[in-house]
């Protein structure tokens, strides 16, 4: 779908990392910006970056996009001002690491309510206006961990396939529409989350997370990179975009060489729990 200067994009998880790039980017291309986070300082101050730029942010709402609630009331708001948008980004979401064992049933449904019911509900409040206009494209960020079950990602993972399995089936369902699906699968990106994430069971100043983080750091993309790649996908109409070349190369050993990726994760299941007890 070509980028047009004036195109309204709603942009999940706008108060920091991905999204924030994603909707300075979107700026720098003259997009109007329709902006959501939980974070509400964070969100004031990607609103006052964009103005910076010189770009437009139309609305914005701090909410959590859990609650179908909130969202739609966002939704239905801005759609009666403004209109159908164009791109719908669903960016936020939280991370948590844990042993299956470990993972509580709250943490399940945390993960499950935010990953998972949060982009959904982005979907159902947008897609209607999005096939009436015939014109958009759906953006949805999963995670390596939605293609690859990386160990201790147990509640993570279900929902991140579960953004990519419903990826695939819109990709599908909305070509008669006119409607483009992008599923984004980074792996190590330098965001916010890094340095938030929960580990279960586990002291977050332990040797073993330090040298964890540490490692993390070493391979991750800048934000900016990946919205950068984001906006290319959506205009190329790409459906799928993982942002670094070590997750390419495990999917491709998935893939095609199964023994050999067995091989892999398993050490590295290893070295992670070695790291983490």
């Amino acid at each position: 779908m070509e980028i047009k200067k004036g195109d309204r994009f709603f942009i999940t998880g706008a108060a920091s990392g991905i999204g924030r790039a994603a909707a300075l980017a979107v700026a720098r291309r003259g997009g109007r910006l329709f902006l959501t986070d939980i974070n509400a300082s964070g969100l004031e101050e990607t609103v006052a970056l964009v103005a910076k730029a010189g770009g437009e942010v139309a609305a914005s709402r701090a909410l959590d996009i859990s609650s179908y609630e909130a969202v739609k009331a966002f939704a239905d708001e801005i759609q009666a001002g403004h209109g159908a948008m164009q791109v719908v980004m669903n960016i936020a979401g939280i991370a948590l690491y844990a042993a299956v064992e470990d993972t509580t049933h709250r943490h399940w449904q945390k993960l499950i309510a935010v990953n998972l019911w949060g982009p959904i509900h982005g979907i159902e409040c947008f897609l209607p206006g999005m096939i009436q206009a015939r014109r958009g494209h759906i953006v949805t960020v999963s995670s390596a961990s939605g293609i690859m079950g990386a160990p201790v990602h147990a509640a993570y993972a279900a929902a991140k396939f579960g953004l990519v399995g419903i990826s695939e089936v819109m990709r599908y369902d909305l070509k008669r529409h006119n409607i483009g699906v992008t599923v984004v699968c980074p792996g190590a990106v330098d965001t916010p989350l890094k340095d938030t994430v929960e580990i279960l069971g586990v002291d977050p100043n332990s040797p073993g997370v330090k040298t964890l983080k540490k490692r993390f750091s070493g391979h991750a993309v800048s934000p900016e990179r990946v919205a950068d790649q984001i906006l290319r996908a959506i205009e190329k109409e790409q459906f799928l975009v993982i942002t670094s070349f070590d997750i390419k190369l495990l999917y491709f050993l998935k893939r095609f060489v199964p023994p050999l990726y067995h091989y892999v994760m398993t050490r590295i299941t290893n070295l992670l729990i070695k790291l983490l007890t």
